[in-house]
């Protein structure tokens, strides 16, 4: 009898030393590089967004770089925080569209963007540690944890873009911040974020993700789109072409500079929904707090 249970206590060590060893391994810092999306009124592809994950309206002409880094921190052996402070670019414009209306339309943007928020994890594939003595086949596939993130913060933005509407009234390349549809809008806003992600653990200090996030911003203004024609004709506010359209009524091509919209009376933008944006981040991760006293079987 003192056998089996010398045998049970045995058997139970591995058990109850992976049970516990996250708690002193909770700490980790990290820095990420990746793509940006665009995801609003601007560019886009052949549909307009579906307003969720937005896939089918990216734009990959115009992916532009993130850079991100923060610290993460184990709250339960399966729950994470990660602040995070994130620089990015993001840009979009409705010449590359798949759409003629939004080709005509002719608008454009630039921003630089300042992120500052954090985003808490859930992993459904939990984090595993390997003993000396675990079989090799099974090595790689504990390696590998996945969870889902849901986060939020704020961000500093300031659209900017180049007038192109005529080289006698307005300089060509000249860039300047937009709000040119009657409207002043601040330039810091907040988001949510939701996404997926994994991590492969390379040894016990370091490992490597992919993560990716969508961020639902307050604003509808990361582009300056949202509203009517202001009717200034000041060439960042209304650029738009002349469509040319065939003998059933249907849009065929572009053709030139058409007169400037009167104020108010059309839509430059859709103000039922607010931008938003997409983030595809390959992370490194490094383990700050690696010591554990209990042995390894």
């Amino acid at each position: 009898m003192k056998r089996i249970i010398y045998i049970l206590i045995l058997l139970a060590i591995p058990l109850l030393s992976d049970a516990q060893r996250w708690k002193h391994e909770r700490l980790s810092a990290y820095a990420g590089v990746g793509t940006s999306y665009f995801l609003g009124d601007l560019g886009g592809g052949l549909k307009d967004a579906s307003h969720y994950f937005s896939l089918r309206d990216i734009d990959w002409t115009y992916t532009r770089p993130v850079f991100t880094g923060g610290i993460r921190y184990r709250i339960l052996r399966d729950l994470a925080v990660k602040p995070t402070v994130t620089y990015a670019r993001l840009k979009a414009d409705d010449a590359e569209s798949g759409s003629l209306g939004r080709q005509a339309r002719n608008l454009e943007f630039r921003t630089n963007l300042w992120e500052v928020g954090a985003q808490f994890e859930y992993y459904f594939i939990k984090e595993r540690y390997l003993g000396r003595y675990t079989f090799s086949s099974y090595k790689s596939i504990n390696k590998l944890s996945a969870y889902v993130s849901l986060g939020g913060g704020g961000f500093y933005f300031n659209p900017k873009s180049e007038s192109v509407r005529g080289a006698n009234d307005w300089k060509n390349n000249e860039l300047r911040p937009m709000q040119n549809e009657n409207v002043s809008y601040g330039m810091f806003a907040g988001y949510l974020s939701v996404g997926l992600g994994m991590k492969y653990k390379l040894n016990e200090r370091w490992a490597i993700g992919l993560d990716i996030s969508n961020r639902y911003t307050t604003t509808d203004y990361l582009d300056d789109a949202s509203g009517s024609y202001s009717g200034k004709g000041n060439g960042f506010d209304d650029r738009h072409l002349e469509l040319i359209y065939d003998d059933n009524g249907l849009p065929i091509s572009i053709g030139g500079v058409a007169p400037l919209y009167p104020a108010g009376k059309t839509m430059r933008g859709d103000p039922a929904y607010n931008d938003a944006y997409l983030f595809t981040v390959i992370t490194g991760y490094y383990k700050i707090n690696s010591v554990f006293s209990m042995p390894k079987y």
